[in-house]
């Protein structure tokens, strides 16, 4: 027998070693022959896959820590400006999809110094009050619960004038201001505060801005409608405001 020939029959043993292993052990413990060589043919396609998701993995979370770092920034911004309240810190834990735009749970309570009727902030402006709490997590009512307590006193600037209103709500969680006097001048992009004409809402926190103004059905006033500072969809940080010294 000649080396040639005595090389194919190692090369056929070798082959059908390793077919009748597959067979064997496939159904020894039941494993799936066809996804095993699925397995070895796609191998180096699986770890492109893998290198795929996992960029797009960092990618990700790179986005998502860039935007908590700007939130972080807008909540130490309007906290600097509220000198004489001290701001308790705290995240956003809970959210309930059936009221989403009633109420959010923060990771904050009475442990913390927090109490009922303390209003919260995030970095944009007023999201809301506290309206319940236990002794680590609190309970914040938003500005669009629509309950008939939920009233809060504003003032609109417009030009070198302001006035003060009560900010109302619509059916479909709209926030505005009605019964604006005609003879009042208001203008798109209006700024929209709290008035501190309240034991609970310092002054001068930003709550929005005029983006549409329309007609009473008689036309003897106005109303603005108001667009939230604050993206109300994603709350992720806020400050529960305490006075102090």
């Amino acid at each position: 027998m000649n080396k040639l020939n005595f090389k194919i029959i190692i090369i056929y043993i070798l082959i059908g070693g390793f077919i009748f292993s597959l067979l064997f052990f496939s159904m020894k413990d039941n494993w799936n022959l066809s996804f095993i060589l699925k397995d070895i043919m796609y191998f180096p396609i699986k770890i492109m896959n893998i290198d795929n998701d996992y960029t797009l993995v960092i990618e990700g979370r790179q986005k998502e820590l860039e935007q908590e770092l700007n939130d972080l920034k807008d909540m130490l911004a309007i906290t600097e400006t509220l000198t004489e309240f001290r701001a308790i810190n705290a995240t956003v834990i809970n959210r309930n999809t059936s009221y989403w735009n009633e109420e959010l749970i923060i990771n904050k309570g009475r442990n913390s110094g927090i109490k009922e009727g303390m209003a919260v902030v995030d970095g944009k402006g007023l999201i809301g009050k506290v309206t319940k709490t236990s002794l680590s997590t609190a309970i914040v009512k938003l500005i669009t619960s629509n309950s008939n307590d939920n009233k809060i006193s504003v003032k609109l600037w417009s030009e070198d004038k302001s006035i003060n209103k009560i900010l109302e709500q619509d059916s479909n969680h709209n926030l505005l201001i009605s019964g604006i006097d005609n003879s009042f001048p208001i203008n798109i992009g209006d700024l929209i505060t709290t008035s501190g004409l309240s034991d609970i809402y310092p002054s001068g926190i930003t709550i929005g801005y005029v983006n549409k103004i329309d007609y009473d059905k008689f036309g003897i006033s106005k109303k603005a409608y108001i667009k939230y500072s604050s993206d109300l969809e994603n709350v992720r940080f806020v400050s529960v405001l305490m006075r102090g010294s």
